[in-house]
């Protein structure tokens, strides 16, 4: 005889799926058996309209022979549409990929192609200098500022001759010797 503790655990494990055929077997007999407390009454009217088309849950039920072989064939021929869908999806999927990579590729091209053509505002000119001495000053200044630089630049390019002539005369002089 079960307690009511154990029964209970019982019906937990049923929830979770845990219970075996034997341990359901027992909650059964329990529910047909004894007295149920009340707050199992919900419980034992599930379990006996469960239980009320098998009246003796002993008994398997037989399964047809030919129904296994019915079942995998089917299994197989739904296996067997699934293998043809999947290349046919892939293919669609890889169709779409080629047709938006060439849409890109065009819109690329037509957007680079059409770019110059496209009328731009051209800069204008304005003058800085509303008085022509004080534009002609600084003009002065800068065309003075580049001559300087170029004067430096020219300088170390002649030090830099020089020191390459003399490299040269090294270099004859030991070539000869």
């Amino acid at each position: 005889m079960m307690t009511i503790f154990e029964i209970e655990k019982l019906i937990a494990d049923f929830y979770e799926g845990k219970t075996s055929v034997d341990q359901e077997k027992e909650i059964m007999h329990f529910f047909e058996t004894q007295e149920v407390p009340p707050h199992l009454l919900a419980e034992k009217e599930l379990f006996l309209e469960m239980y009320s088309s098998c009246k003796d849950i002993d008994n398997d039920i037989e399964v047809p022979a030919h129904l296994e072989k019915k079942l995998s064939l089917l299994i197989d021929t739904w296996e067997e549409k699934e293998k043809i869908k999947k290349p046919r999806l892939e293919r669609r999927i890889i169709n779409w990929q080629l047709i938006s990579g060439i849409a890109a590729s065009i819109c690329l091209i037509l957007s680079i192609g059409i770019y110059p053509y496209l009328e731009q505002p051209k800069p204008v000119l304005a003058d800085t200098y509303s008085n022509p001495q004080d534009a002609y000053k600084e003009a002065q200044k800068a065309l003075l500022l580049v001559s300087n630089n170029l004067n430096k630049g020219v300088s170390q390019l002649e030090s830099a001759q020089e020191d390459m002539n003399k490299v040269n005369e090294i270099i004859n002089k030991q070539i000869s010797q």
